[in-house]
């Protein structure tokens, strides 16, 4: 019950007060659309016609003609018209409904994969209670009210306020879970039912606050801060130092991009948040933030240049050099999902248009699509549909019914903010050793 009275809540207040949900989409259903693709439709595979028939007949009972969580914000300029881009949408969109009607369960997946799977599909993510055939409950629900998967617990209370809990199944990294609710719009006052303890959000960015130290990984505390607090905020750690989201942008600027976590995508990724709520609260990017926009920048002009291999996935040695496992699909889906996931999230909006782009959001699409059976890894998987779900509702202004992703409205900062090379005082991403190509 408390998980079904969490879910509840979280349904009702997890977006931000900024995001207004309008009953007309800017484009029409995507469901919709599928079904008008029929005709298009590749025989024999999971676009075939039964397929594209049953997405439309789900769209009729879903939709009723309309996405309610259609986005109300200009997203930038249209996509193109292009026959090739209106395949991308159906395969895109038949990619998602395929994978969101698999709910991962309590028994067999532990907080970690939870976490990782309502990543993909955002707030109204099902899991099942108990076992493959139990009752479907809210996932953010169930995890915000202590729920056990396999076993454990992904939050508990410590010194009084809520804790997450780092460790094998847990979190993989300090504040990662907190970011993941920032990247899935999670209200800051959505409740954290804790045993005997009622809490909020609010209370584990409080929590969080207080775990940042200086030489260590920031990257998570850095999305998950920056969704959540105003860029001016400024606080003190558990050991008394200042810190203010300027100084986590400095403070990640510092690492090293190429031996962090999953290739140093996270670590980019957040980076590239925190300027673009610098660039929403403020209109401008200057100091940090202008030398992380750039930084950022030269990282996607870098993987676009040079790591792409030729069948749109992109190298399964992440930034290090151009690699292509062809005979390790689970790493390319891991590496090019990851890699995906960034660049979707922070190249402008026209690049979204741009042929690499497209081609490893087809990558990725057919990819999963045509090995639908297959025992993915939760973690890389849930990055690759988030991936996707950016790019679905940033392309086409619509996002599968029942989903709310991270991301809407423009995300782009300042063109006039580009640098062809960073000047002296920023941070370049290096050259991949190309000396190490695969081949």
């Amino acid at each position: 019950k408390a998980a079904e009275a969490v879910g509840w809540h979280v349904m009702k207040t997890a977006v931000d007060s900024s995001y207004k949900p309008s009953a007309e989409p800017l484009y029409e259903p995507i469901l919709v659309a599928a079904g008008e693709q029929k005709n298009q439709s590749e025989s024999g595979g999971l676009w075939a016609e039964e397929k594209v028939t049953e997405a439309k007949q789900a769209s009729r009972k879903k939709t009723s003609g309309a996405n309610p969580f259609a986005s109300k914000k200009p997203i930038g300029p249209p996509p193109p018209k292009s026959a090739r881009l209106d395949r991308l949408r159906v395969r895109i969109a038949q990619t998602l409904a395929t994978y969101q009607r698999r709910p991962l369960n309590t028994s067999h997946h532990s907080p970690w994969e939870i976490m990782h799977g309502f990543v993909s599909f955002g707030i109204p993510t099902q899991i099942r209670a108990g076992g493959p055939r139990g009752e479907l409950v809210n996932a953010i629900g169930w995890m915000n009210s202590g729920g056990r998967c396999r076993g454990q617990v992904m939050l508990t209370v410590r010194d009084g306020r809520p804790h997450a809990l780092y460790g094998v199944g847990l979190q993989g990294h300090s504040g990662q879970y907190l970011a993941i609710l920032a990247q899935c719009r999670v209200s800051a006052k959505s409740p954290l039912l804790l045993g005997e303890h009622e809490f909020t959000v609010a209370d584990l960015i409080e929590a969080e606050k207080l775990n940042c130290r200086a030489g260590t990984e920031l990257t998570f505390a850095l999305i998950g801060l920056a969704h959540y607090l105003p860029t001016d905020a400024t606080w003190r750690s558990r050991d008394g130092e200042a810190w203010s989201l300027e100084r986590l942008m400095q403070e990640e600027l510092k690492q090293p991009i190429r031996t962090a976590p999953c290739g140093g995508t996270h670590r980019l990724f957040g980076l590239a948040y925190g300027c673009q709520r610098r660039l929403k609260a403020t209109g401008e990017l200057d100091g940090v933030y202008e030398r992380a926009d750039r930084y950022v920048r030269d990282y996607q002009n870098l993987t676009l240049r040079r790591l792409q291999n030729r069948d749109g996935s992109f190298s399964t040695e992440w930034f290090k050099y151009p690699a292509d496992r062809d005979d390790d699909i689970d790493r390319k889906i891991q590496t090019t999902g990851h890699i995906l996931e960034l660049l979707v999230a922070s190249v402008d909006q026209e690049m979204l248009y741009e042929h690499r782009i497209i081609t490893a959001a087809e990558f990725l699409a057919v990819s999963l699509a045509r090995e639908a059976n297959r025992d993915w890894k939760n973690g890389p998987l849930g990055h690759a549909l988030h991936a996707l779900s950016i790019y679905q509702e940033r392309v086409w202004g619509v996002v599968l019914p029942g989903n709310v992703v991270a991301f809407t409205g423009p995300m782009k900062a300042a063109t006039a903010l580009v640098a062809d090379r960073p000047d002296d005082t920023s941070r370049r991403a290096e050259k991949p050793d190309t000396s190490r190509t695969r081949r």
